[in-house]
Order: structure tokens, then sequence, then C-alpha cells
């Protein structure tokens, strides 16, 4: 038996993932990792097996993994290959079994990296799992995994992984949340309903629901705003095509729902403004500094009753508001970018500025910190 245990580390990086941490949602990266090393073992017990048609009765839970820690920087799980449940279901396979995880692992640094003809010859089985792993990352976000045999890092971001998807199929699936309006609702049967939600991304969009959550929670609740959070499935023009699961969908409270709709109508204001609007002055607001406040909108939703919305002369937006004795300002920028500063109302306290790139979960985290802090 083997002295050191055979252990696959997954660097994730992002605010997110800072001190150890992993989001819930995340955590089905980890299944979704092991089943494209499964696909990959298959082809390699195949390879080194000709003889045999199908890989032996046992093969799939031979590939067992624990998640054994979760170390800081940001966040890294360790799995580690179950050697007994390999003896167990395969007995006297194990030292080949470990051979064929480790090659495996090799095949998938190896997809990711993108060398020459790997993309294309993937299976559906492959694609399946590459659908699942790292669905949930976001901007700014990135998994990487290191060659265990060069000591080279390959890295898998939003991008890189539907480069992998689309290279093999027309397709591929991402987490997408947000808020729309809820245009309609129809029971098929007993079993099947649907809600349709006029989103800003997608146009309108169909959502399988569960028929009693449409009579208790949709009922009645027409044209106003839905909070949801999808796993969907986008071309490679990321043109929406249908929704692949769903983590959440809820009727925005109504309050929040009010004061929401006030800022968007503001925001409308501020959007038909032309180049000169104040007193020959003022360049015309930007689509990049109005989606990123449509954005933060839509994402810190319970503020948005505080919430006052300006047009800036060089063409962004301010949004102040007063929260915990605090007088704070957000301003979006023409590009998009985001600084955000304060004072205290009554006392000596300052915010100095500090600048983000953009609506991003980086300055989403400062955002809610600083709230936190003065709630």
């Amino acid at each position: 038996m083997p002295d050191e245990p055979t252990i696959f580390s997954l660097h994730y990086k992002g605010s997110r993932f800072r001190n150890a941490r992993l989001p819930v949602e995340v955590l089905s990266d980890l299944p979704a990792f092991r089943d494209l090393l499964v696909s990959y073992a298959k082809d390699e017990w195949r390879r080194r097996h000709a003889d045999r048609a199908r890989v032996p009765k046992g093969f799939d839970k031979s590939l067992a993994f624990d998640l054994i820690t979760i170390e800081n920087g940001s966040a890294i799980p360790k799995l580690e290959w179950n050697r007994n449940s390999a003896q167990v279901n395969l007995p006297g396979f194990a030292d080949e079994i470990e051979e064929i995880v480790e090659s495996a692992y090799g095949d998938v640094v190896a997809l990711i990296e993108g060398q020459s003809g790997r993309v294309s010859a993937l299976s559906s089985e492959k694609v399946r799992a590459l659908n699942r792993f790292g669905a949930g990352l976001r901007d700014n976000e990135k998994i990487e995994i290191p060659d265990r045999a060069s000591g080279k890092v390959v890295s898998l971001d939003a991008y890189r992984r539907k480069q992998l998807i689309t290279g093999a199929r027309e397709t591929y699936q991402t987490r997408f949340e947000g808020i729309g309006e809820l245009i309609g609702t129809h029971i098929k049967s007993g079993y099947e309903g649907v809600v349709t939600v006029r989103t800003t991304e997608h146009g309108d969009i169909v959502i399988p629901v569960d028929p009693l959550q449409i009579r208790e929670d949709f009922d009645g609740s027409l044209e106003q705003d839905v909070q949801f959070e999808l796993l969907v499935e986008l071309d490679s023009q990321d043109h929406f095509r249908r929704v692949a699961d769903v983590f959440e969908i809820a009727v925005v409270d109504s309050e929040v729902s009010v004061a929401l709709s006030k800022c968007r109508k503001r925001l409308d204001e501020i959007r038909a403004l032309d180049a000169g609007w104040h007193d020959g002055l003022g360049l015309q607001i930007t689509d990049d500094a109005l989606n990123a406040a449509e954005s933060f909108l839509s994402k810190r939703t319970s503020y948005c009753a505080a919430f006052r919305l300006f047009p800036t002369e060089a063409g962004g937006i301010l949004i102040d508001f007063e929260h915990g004795g605090w007088d704070y300002s957000v301003e979006l920028n023409a590009v998009g970018g985001v600084e955000m500063y304060g004072i205290e109302i009554n006392g000596s306290g300052e915010l100095e500025p500090e600048e983000f790139n953009s609506v991003d979960d980086v300055f989403l985290s400062a955002f809610d910190s600083r709230m936190s802090a003065n709630g």
C-alpha cells in the first residue's frame, strides 16, 4: 500500500472564497469534478483493457472521493481518493485504479489547458460534468488546478468554461440570478406549472415552478418583481435557450418592489437626458453607467427605499443614501467603475473614497461589510 494518499486540490480564487469560505452553491462543483475524473478514468481503463467492451462492475464505486479539508488561499477544498472503496469494489485492482485516477486527473488538466483535440473529443458524459463544474463562477473568479506532473497551474473561469463546452456542443449552462417582472403563470397539470418572467438580460423566460407554489406565492402577483436564481442554457453567443434548473424564485416584498420601481423610474429619467442637460454642460449618461446602476439596484434591493439617484456631469450616476448615522455615496462612472465614500452625519467620521472595477462581488462584499458595521 502506498505511503502517501492520493489528494487533489481545487484552488478557488475570488472575494467570495476568502478565509477558506466555500459558498454552499459551489459545493456541487465537487461531485461534478469527480464525474469528470471518472469519465476520463473510464477512457484510461478501456485503453489498458482493449479486450473488454465495458468497464467492470464496481468501477464507479471504486472512484469514491472524500472532502477532507478546506484550506486558506482563497479556498482550497482537498479531495482524497478513497483507496478502501477501490479495494472493496474491485479487489486486487487498487494499485491500477490509483494509476488510472492520476492519469484521468492529467487528462482534466490537459483539457482545461487547451491541448489540441481535447475539446472536440468531449463525450456527452464529459459535457454533462462540465455543465455543472464551475457553473456558479462569477466575474473575477476562477478555479486553479495544479498539474501534479509539471507543477504548472491551469485556470478555469466562466469564459474558459464556456469555450470548452461550446467547442463541443452548441450550448452551455451557467447560473443566472436577478430580478424580473412576473408577466404570466400557467398550471399545465397537477404536477407541472410555469411562470413567465420578463428580464433585462434575456427577455421573457419561462421558469418551471411547482403548481402549489404558483397558487400560494404567484397568483395575484402579475406585474410584480420576482427575484430568481437559475441554471440556464445559453448558446455560444449567450442567447437564452431554456431554464435547466431552478434554485430559488420568489415574489419580491411589496414595499421593496415599490422602492425598486421608483429607483428604476428615476433611472429612466436619467437615461433620457441629452448631452448638455446641465445648463449646456453635462455629458450624456453612458450605457455602462446605467447598466452598473441597474445591477446595483437589483442586487441590493433592500436599500432602494433610501437611495437617491442623480446624473453626474462626467456621464455617470451618483447614488446617495443615509444608513446607520452615515451619509454614503456610491458613484458609478462612465465606464462602469465604482467609487464609494461617506461621512458621519453627527460626528467627525469619514469614509475615504474607495474604488472598484465594477459592481462585482469585491465591491458588493465591501458594501455589505460597511453596512453591517454601521447597521
